[in-house]
């Protein structure tokens, strides 16, 4: 069996609140390592990807002119480049697909496609999660449900999660701006109507959310500084900045689902 390896050097991550989020990138001590590794299996080349020794995708054969080890490389080399960038934050990687393609995404953006394992019967954005979810797991963040995927209706009430908190929730969101902009929060901040931040009406100070747009399947991390919504049955109450991120500024209003991620 042939093996490629590729080590990252990455800043150490520092856990916060209720230890589900995290500051940094990933562990300076142990950081995670992608590697390829190539066998035969019959008539078949064979090859996977894999972090920290645990198999990610596996490929067979080739497809479209390109072998199982090519496009075993060619996912191990994206995954380095997304966990070397000094700015990967393993909370807002979530999972994506693009046609035939799976995907993953980071705030609305697709960082990298490939094609899953050629022996599933897996949809695309389900192998998607798989990864991502390792990934997440990998750097000390907290895994999506399944359920992310599915956004169903019949959530209503979720499962609580650490000290009390609904793990995700459901509803329609609206957002703010520069009538506010400035002014005071319920945190004691200032306002700024282009950070990532929402309102809450219960929700501590500094707990962070990822909120995935229905309609668009746009996505962001938001921290919540602020109390509300208290009109109607709105769930969250978001910034610009983070409105511009789900593409929700021209609707005013969007139906979103929220993952609590912890508290800073």
């Amino acid at each position: 069996m042939n093996q490629t390896k590729h080590k990252l050097l990455l800043t150490a991550l520092v856990a916060v609140g209720c230890g589900a989020a995290f500051a940094g990138a990933a562990y300076a001590a142990d950081a995670p390592e992608i590697s390829s590794s190539v066998w035969e299996e019959g008539n078949a080349q064979c090859a996977a990807v894999s972090l920290n020794g645990k198999e990610l995708m596996a490929f067979r054969g080739s497809t479209a002119g390109h072998s199982a080890e090519q496009r075993a490389e060619d996912l191990a080399d994206k995954l380095q480049d997304l966990l070397e960038d000094e700015k990967f934050d393993a909370n807002k990687v979530v999972p994506a697909h693009e046609g035939e393609l799976a995907a993953v995404r980071v705030d609305g953006n697709t960082v990298l496609k490939f094609n899953g394992a050629d022996d599933s019967k897996a949809q695309p954005i389900e192998q998607s999660l798989k990864l991502v979810n390792s990934i997440r797991t990998a750097f000390g963040a907290p895994s999506l449900p399944a359920s992310f995927l599915q956004l169903a209706d019949t959530a209503a009430a979720p499962a609580a999660g650490k000290n009390g908190m609904r793990s995700w929730f459901s509803g329609a969101a609206s957002w703010y701006g520069p009538h506010f902009h400035g002014k005071k929060c319920s945190d004691g901040s200032r306002f700024d109507m282009n950070k990532l931040t929402a309102a809450h009406r219960f929700l501590p100070f500094g707990t962070k959310l990822l909120v995935r747009n229905r309609k668009t399947g746009d996505t962001c991390v938001v921290k919540v500084n602020d109390r509300g919504p208290f009109i109607g049955n709105r769930i969250i109450d978001l910034s610009k900045g983070a409105a511009r991120q789900l593409n929700m500024l021209g609707s005013g209003v969007a139906v979103v689902d929220c993952i609590v991620l912890g508290q800073n």
